[in-house]
């Protein structure tokens, strides 16, 4: 996208946690990893020890794939923060979207 950081945080203040959370992981897709990281940061707060996706509607969460699962993970930075993560309604995946938490140190609970 090439509207300022500025802008697409103010819409992202809008959203709710997992909300923010797609549509970071959505813009990072388009842009390279500097422009990815800084925006991501400027979207997505620090604060992301617990990971539910049952927080998002059902009818959203059933038709995620672990390519969605995995976006998300690297934009939370998940291997250095995230302590549990809960796949909820989360039919789709298989367990490869989870490949950004290998080596994770921090990680204490994964409900599938």
């Amino acid at each position: 996208s090439d509207l300022p950081n500025g802008i697409l945080t103010h819409v992202a203040n809008y959203l709710d946690a997992p909300s923010r959370l797609f549509f970071a992981a959505a813009l990072a897709s388009d842009q390279s990893t500097a422009a990815s990281d800084e925006r991501n940061t400027a979207i997505v707060d620090n604060e992301w020890t617990t990971l539910d996706f049952g927080d998002i509607e059902e009818d959203l969460a059933v038709k995620l794939i672990n390519g969605d699962i995995s976006a998300v993970l690297l934009c939370i930075d998940a291997v250095n923060r995230l302590k549990r993560l809960k796949l909820t309604n989360c039919i789709n995946i298989t367990g490869v979207g989870l490949e950004p938490l290998r080596g994770s140190t921090i990680i204490e609970q994964i409900d599938l």
